[in-house]
């Protein structure tokens, strides 16, 4: 268990690499906007959203269910069959992207490989988080985005690659990379002979329900959060997208807070047989992130569209009024992300998926209705009704299912202890 102030110092610790990582993708996004415009911006963003498909499918093996499912079996009969399964969905996803004709096909291919490097590199950050290894997994979780910083400033700006072939090549590049960084640090792990030994069809089995289950989760909240995107990209056309995704991206930058807590809470249960001590724990550290993102949130309500214009071009002009209606949805959503994190530690996947499903038929539901007459200011309404209906029934099921009166969420006492300790925290850190 984790001794008094370790849960505050990997939660700060991890806030302060998701902060970095933020300002990366800021940095990111500021080269395509100024250098090649909304339209471009919006491929970008379509780019992104597919093989994030392709990741999350790949997670079934791969991703954070490890986390989970580490504690309870051998380290080495995980990874081969991780790899073999993120291999195998990439073969479908690029056979899936070549007859849809979704994306154009001279990025097909490209964008089916970085979906297959994400996964290994998924993989690898899963298993130092397993190990409770947080500090080695953030600075994994950085790498890439840093190299591929650097790798899209070189792209545009000194071989003037105006397209969205200067963010594949950087990143393509920037994932090799990666991959070859963390399979030197788990080397032991891998190709082991206890592998043959030990390997029973039964354990990956069990670990492939259990992952199926939990990016079933994932990927209706993926849904959730972006399947809207390919519904205003369509309809209204990439350059309105450019400019919502460009707010998107400054809005959930807020979500930096709730998600650090949020992660290293999930493996902190997942070693912990004390259920209802980590139920409240959930509820106090759910105040914290509500409280801190209210904050951020309001500090970027009074940001100006003269900033927007300045920082990224006059075409983007528009992103305060696309996202006015997206910042309640923002704050409400801290409720899902952070009680979900109690039940993918304890294996209870049923309220997550209830909660997404719900979520998601709202989002279908409202985006039909909202986007073709209002577009940008649609898609943010669309969006923040379906964020508060996933996160206020998760958050009603949870406290039926614990137990926890609706005044345990108001009290400010355990909310001041709790930042009495995080600030201790920090004086110590500091000397």
């Amino acid at each position: 268990m984790l001794q008094r102030f370790e849960l505050q110092r990997y939660v700060i610790s991890t806030i302060l690499t998701r902060g970095t990582s933020t300002f990366l993708n800021f940095i990111i996004t500021l080269v395509i906007a100024r250098h090649a415009g909304p339209v471009v911006k919006g491929d970008v963003t379509l780019l992104i959203t597919t093989y994030w498909f392709i990741l999350f499918f790949s997670n079934i093996l791969g991703g954070q269910v490890l986390v989970y499912v580490m504690p309870r079996s051998k380290l080495e009969l995980l990874l081969i069959p991780a790899y073999v399964w993120a291999l195998f969905v990439s073969v479908i996803a690029f056979l899936v992207l070549h007859f849809s004709h979704i994306l154009p096909d001279n990025i097909i291919l490209p964008v089916t490989i970085i979906g297959l490097l994400s996964s290994i590199v998924g993989i690898h950050q899963s298993i130092f988080l397993g190990k409770k290894q947080f500090y080695t997994a953030n600075r994994l979780a950085l790498l890439p985005l840093l190299l591929q910083t650097i790798g899209v400033i070189i792209c545009f700006y000194l071989f003037n690659i105006n397209n969205a072939f200067g963010f594949i090549y950087a990143t393509l590049i920037s994932l090799g990379i990666t991959i070859i960084v963390g399979g030197y640090l788990i080397r032991e792990h891998l190709f082991t002979a206890s592998f043959t030994d030990s390997f029973l069809s039964s354990e990956l089995w069990s670990l492939f329900r259990k992952g199926a289950v939990y990016q079933t989760v994932e990927i209706l909240q993926l849904l959730n959060l972006r399947f809207y995107f390919f519904q205003l990209g369509l309809q209204q056309g990439n350059r309105y997208l450019g400019i919502y995704s460009t707010g998107i991206f400054i809005l959930e930058a807020v979500w930096i807070i709730p998600r650090s807590i949020s992660t290293i809470h999930y493996v902190n249960i997942s070693h912990s047989d004390k259920l209802q001590k980590e139920a409240k724990r959930t509820v106090r550290l759910l105040q914290v992130g509500l409280v801190l993102s209210a904050a951020a949130l309001l500090l970027l309500w009074f940001v100006p569209s003269e900033v927007y214009a300045t920082v990224f071009g006059h075409g983007f002009r528009d992103v305060r009024h696309s996202i006015r209606f997206l910042f309640p949805g923002i704050l409400v959503y801290n409720l899902w992300i952070i009680i979900s994190s109690f039940y993918y530690g304890t294996g209870h996947y049923k309220p997550l998926l209830i909660s997404n499903v719900i979520g998601v038929i709202s989002l279908l539901l409202f985006s039909h209705l909202l986007i073709p007459q209002y577009v940008m200011s649609g898609a943010g309404l669309a969006a923040t009704l379906s964020f508060c209906v996933a996160g206020i029934s998760l958050a009603a099921m949870f406290s039926l299912d614990h137990r926890i009166p609706l005044s345990d969420y108001l009290n400010l006492a355990s909310l001041r202890i709790t930042f009495q300790q995080i600030l201790e925290q920090l004086v110590s850190a500091k000397k």
